[in-house]
């Protein structure tokens, strides 16, 4: 009896309605079939019609969509998942699998071995069912925790069937660690009526007794007791029928006989209440007309051909007319008992039925007890050698997940010695460029030095070709004005007062020359006028240019400036490569200003002495922190021109505030 009711904590507890995701929210070409397979379906599932069953299998054959064939084919085969058509359910599911390892969908492939084990289930091939519960597990373990959960509690199931019931007590556990912080309520009160079920089994009744009362307090949370409630009753009476106590048995069974409503819906469950009462009743030895209700349960367990229950009736009645003395009965119905346990392989109630016939039937009651010695070692032995594949299975599947930890773990290290392999491979190159870089860098440097020292060169050539130009016609000039022009001057006034006689064409023409000569003073002297003036320009070309960069970036940054020279005489004595340097960090600092400042007002101011040369650039613009805290290259070149002149460039600035750029260069570089 117990087995049954096992049996249907699995139907009850492992069945679930799949996520199914009907078509509509899928675009497939064949809208029509999809139509025409969820009516199938439906008719299949409302009416049981095999038929409907497989043209749905047709339809869902011509589908293009993989994704949706195996929606399609996995919950067709949940369907089937308990039918007695296994070559049909194992074609439907084995599609479904193969179009889940295709699709890499690991949900979809847990699911096909979940059906996979609840088929093997209701076929009693324990061993299969328990591994393909297993390998459902292993899909489910890291992305479905209730999923998961459900595989431990159908894999103790499957144990407490070889009474590996240590092993499923201990699986059972682990799924409720599982379900506990999930709240799910309803699988919570089937691990604790199964661990109810299983200590009872193991005769440790109080234990037994806390777990059902446990399943209760969990299927109460629940809040939808139903026929799971009528179940926990069922067990709670079978229990206090065990422990000897059929009072609260009988109060038990007659409060579940109660709901009609429920019972109607598993008649199953129904027989087996009344069978349970009945027995409980015989127990007490009440006077009770337990026969009639043995009956009863016996016609309704026929009605729904439910052999397992009827085997149980069988027993029960061939015990009621052995303790009555009416052995023909006894042996009648333990006759009947022992035919169809062993029809069903339900081999613990042959060993009962042949105790039953030994105990009735003297005459061959050493035939009996022999056969009932034969069958228990039988027995024996096959739950030795389940007990053994299951055993051999449990190290299989440890040793898979522990070889694949091992691979994992040699690909982790060799995935980690490759990358630092790469890593090392990377830092070498990187080192290598960073150096041919370097050199290149430091040729460029040195190329560069040696372009500005022959720059520099070049440009103190030509300063020299033109200071000596300009000095030569500073002498020209002087030569000009201060020794020829005077003497043309001293002969022309000599000549002016000397009183000469003559023919009047020729004092007029003496008068001519003078003009003349007047004329020719003239030139000379504008020509010494104007050697000088290109000499004044020549020496203030530098000054002037500075001044013109400064209207230039004034009119492109549309701010007012004001640059201010001191010392102006100064530049006469400084080299050109130091002005032309000078003249670079100007224009680089003004185009800072256009660029990023945002300034309205602008003041530079230029400075020599003796030793220094001071350079003094404000602005009233946005200040350091948003211009400088990244430093460009225009602040780059202004500090290296800097710095190659041997001088010192600090730039200070408060953000709203403006900035400030002061620069000093030695005049002795």
């Amino acid at each position: 009896m117990k087995s049954f009711v096992l049996k249907n904590l699995l139907l009850s507890g492992s069945l679930f309605c799949i996520a199914f995701s009907s078509c509509n929210g899928n675009l497939d070409s064949s809208a029509s079939n999809i139509t025409t397979i969820d009516s199938l379906l439906q008719k299949a599932r409302e009416s049981n019609v095999p038929a409907a069953m497989h043209q749905a299998y047709e339809e869902v054959k011509t589908l293009q969509n993989d994704s949706v064939k195996m929606n399609y084919y996995t919950h067709i085969a949940y369907l089937l998942a308990n039918s007695t058509d296994s070559t049909f359910f194992k074609q439907v599911n084995e599609e479904a699998l193969l179009l889940a390892r295709k699709l890499g969908d690991t949900l979809h492939m847990g699911e096909g071995y979940w059906h996979y084990g609840i088929h093997y289930m209701q076929w009693q091939d324990y061993g299969q069912s328990y591994l393909h519960y297993e390998k459902a597990l292993q899909h489910f373990r890291h992305s479905k925790p209730y999923y998961a959960a459900k595989m431990l509690y159908n894999m103790a199931l499957v144990k407490t069937h070889i009474k590996d019931y240590t092993g499923s007590e201990v699986l059972v556990y682990k799924a409720i660690s599982q379900l506990l912080p999930l709240n799910k309520y309803k699988q919570l009160y089937l691990c604790h009526n199964l661990l109810g079920a299983i200590h009872e089994n193991l005769e440790e009744y109080n234990m037994a007794l806390d777990h059902y009362k446990q399943a209760m307090v969990y299927l109460e949370r629940h809040g939808d007791g139903g026929i799971y409630l009528l179940d926990l009753q069922n067990n709670l009476g079978v229990l206090f029928q065990k422990m000897g106590n059929q009072e609260p048995a009988i109060a038990l069974f007659n409060t579940a006989l109660k709901a009609d409503e429920y019972l109607r819906e598993d008649p199953a469950l129904h027989a087996r209440i009344i069978d349970n009462r009945a027995y409980s009743y015989f127990l007490k030895e009440a006077n009770y007309d337990v026969v009639t209700d043995y009956c009863r349960a016996l016609n309704l367990r026929d009605s729904i051909k439910n052999r397992a229950g009827i085997v149980m009736s069988h027993i029960h009645l061939a015990e009621y007319y052995l303790q009555e003395g009416d052995s023909a009965q006894a042996v009648h119905h333990a006759s009947w008992a022992l035919q169809l346990g062993q029809e069903l392989e339900l081999n613990r109630d042959a060993l009962t039925a042949l105790q039953l016939l030994a105990k009735a039937d003297s005459k061959k009651r050493e035939d009996y007890l022999s056969q009932h010695i034969a069958l228990n070692k039988i027995l024996t032995r096959a739950e030795r050698v389940v007990r053994d594949k299951f055993t051999r299975i449990e190290y299989e599947t440890a040793s898979y997940i522990e070889e694949n930890k091992r691979l994992a773990r040699d690909k982790a290290v060799i995935a980690a010695g490759a990358g630092a392999v790469v890593i090392i491979l990377l830092l070498l190159f990187t080192n290598f460029r960073a150096r041919a870089k370097n050199k290149a860098l430091a040729f460029e440097s040195e190329q560069q030095k040696a372009n500005e020292k022959i720059y520099l060169l070049t440009l103190k050539q030509q300063e020299n070709l033109v200071r000596g130009r300009l000095e030569e016609r500073r002498r020209i000039s002087e030569d000009l004005h201060d020794s020829i022009l005077a003497r043309l001057f001293g002969i022309r006034i000599n000549w002016a007062f000397l009183n000469i006689d003559g023919e009047s064409g020729a004092i007029i023409k003496h008068r001519e020359y003078l003009g003349e000569l007047q004329k020719i003073e003239k030139e000379i002297r504008d020509i010494s006028h104007d050697l000088r003036n290109e000499l004044y320009i020549s020496e203030n070309q530098y000054i002037q240019n500075l001044r013109a960069l400064v209207k230039k970036w004034e009119k492109q940054g549309k701010f007012s400036a004001e640059l201010k020279i001191v010392e102006e005489a100064t530049w006469q004595r400084t080299n050109s490569y130091l002005k032309t340097n000078i003249y670079k960090i100007m224009e680089e600092a003004l185009h800072n200003i256009v660029q990023h400042a945002r300034a309205n007002k602008v003041k530079l101011v230029l400075k020599a002495n003796k030793q220094v040369l001071s350079l003094y650039i404000e602005d009233d613009g946005i200040g350091y922190t948003k211009r400088f805290a990244e430093t460009g290259i225009g602040i780059k070149n202004i500090k290296s021109r800097t710095k190659k002149m041997g001088g010192t460039c600090v730039i200070e600035g408060i953000p709203g505030q403006g900035t400030k750029i002061c620069i000093q260069i030695p005049l002795k570089y």
